[in-house]
């Protein structure tokens, strides 16, 4: 009799724990349903893995002043650079894949300073997700005020008579400004010394400091500089004319001279898509907004918002491209 009873009691006992367990397994899609449908409720991070001033932080600051009013949070920018922006983007990957972090991604940040390390921390076709392609600009080479160069013409005939005495200065090793430092020194034919810099910022100092002879920087970066005065505009580097009085490449004869910037935003293959889709479309909304591409533009960035899958299928081709470019120009990986 005792027996029976306590088998009783035992059977009762189980099924009161199934059923507090099977609740558990319900509760707990629910809790992270209802999370994911109340995103975001804090604000979210654009991580910028290079120094405050250049090009890429320009636009992140941009659209994290437009983005809030998508979002309905604040949006806000942490600079980490480093390594051609690796260092930065490398430290994205230990971030929570809940899309209140994202991160900012170019060809340098994602692709060429990737190929040019022997063993590198991640691969972008792989570790991240893209949210958009935002704008893109050419570079452009500029002089300092008190330079005896008006013209490009100019720059490359004294270059080639007075080869190696020239300093020129870029941002960091396995960059675009890298890339267009070395197709104007290959397709000019010219003999330079190369100083390469931490950030475009440090750039900037040395050519208004009068220690380097020219730079290449993007336009945005180099704009203040142009319309001061302090620096003068003698090429650029890609056929589209961002500044109307300056000659680029395809004017000077300059083959396959075609070099941009681009910036677009990246999220982890983790995060959810109910929070993916929240992004993507906040991000598109933003870009396309006329007052946030004017601003854009007014700096001299060229808007052309692609979709995350547009945005993928670029990275996949400038993978290959930039490949070819290290090898024609000789670049050793470390």
């Amino acid at each position: 009799m005792g027996t029976r009873t306590e088998n009783k009691r035992r059977r009762r006992v189980c099924l009161f724990l199934t059923s507090i367990m099977g609740m558990g397994l319900l509760i707990g899609p629910v809790a992270t349903e209802s999370q994911e449908a109340k995103f975001p409720s804090k604000p979210v991070e654009i991580v910028v893995p290079f120094a405050p001033g250049g090009s890429m932080d320009i636009v992140s600051r941009i659209l994290a002043e437009y983005l809030p009013q998508e979002l309905k949070v604040p949006v806000v920018i942490r600079n980490q650079a480093g390594a051609g922006g690796m260092t930065g983007t490398t430290a994205y990957l230990r971030a929570k894949p809940d899309g209140y972090s994202i991160v900012a991604g170019n060809a340098a940040s994602l692709i060429s300073t990737v190929q040019l390390t022997r063993n590198p921390p991640y691969d972008p076709r792989k570790d991240f997700l893209p949210l958009g392609y935002i704008a893109d600009t050419p570079f452009v080479m500029t002089v300092p005020k008190a330079s005896p160069f008006n013209s490009f013409d100019e720059f490359v005939q004294f270059a080639r008579s007075n080869p190696g005495k020239l300093k020129g200065g870029f941002s960091m090793v396995g960059t675009e400004a890298h890339f267009g430092f070395l197709s104007i020194i290959r397709d000019a034919k010219i003999d330079v010394k190369q100083v390469p810099f931490t950030g475009s910022a440090q750039t900037t100092s040395a050519l208004l400091g009068g220690h380097v002879d020219w730079v290449m920087k993007t336009v945005p970066s180099s704009m203040p500089q142009i319309r001061s005065g302090d620096a003068k505009p003698l090429l650029l580097t890609h056929p589209t004319r961002e500044l109307p009085d300056v000659p680029t490449g395809a004017d000077k004869g300059l083959p396959n001279f075609n070099i941009n910037l681009w910036a677009g935003l990246f999220v982890l293959p983790k995060t959810p898509k109910p929070v993916y889709d929240i992004l993507v479309s906040a991000i598109e909304a933003t870009v396309k907004k006329p007052e946030v591409s004017k601003k854009l533009e007014s700096i001299g960035l060229t808007v052309e918002y692609k979709n995350p899958s547009g945005c993928s299928a670029l990275v996949e081709e400038q993978w290959r491209t930039i490949a070819v470019m290290i090898k024609e120009m000789g670049l050793k990986v470390n």
